[in-house]
């Protein structure tokens, strides 16, 4: 039986169904921004997606990197990273703010 040291360079078996399985399941959600602009899938789905499409493409990167990554904490991460407003959602609700308490007519 061959050893980690007899081929080196050789990712181990465990790993390597661990980046393809992730490979994987980031291939099969798509693109949840587009998503969700259509209109195909609700608030809730759009955040678990976009948490689990940065999670995988973190989780692989980490492994890139010769990291081994805690893709159910990353995943919890990026839950809530994914739930907080984007910069242009809080832009506009800045404006509608202020276009309802100023007056959009002045």
């Amino acid at each position: 039986m061959d050893t980690e040291e007899e081929r080196p360079g050789i990712v181990d078996d465990g790993t390597q169904a661990e980046v393809n399985a992730l490979r994987n399941l980031l291939s099969q959600l798509g693109d949840p921004d587009a998503a969700h602009e259509a209109s195909v899938i609700d608030d809730d789905s759009y955040i678990e997606q976009k948490a689990k499409k940065m999670a995988y493409t973190a989780a692989l990167a980490a492994y890139d990197s010769g990291g081994t990554p805690d893709v159910a904490a990353l995943l919890d991460q990026m839950r809530e990273q994914a739930s907080k407003p984007t910069q242009t959602e809080q832009n506009t609700a800045n404006i509608d703010y202020l276009l309802m308490t100023v007056g959009g007519d002045q």
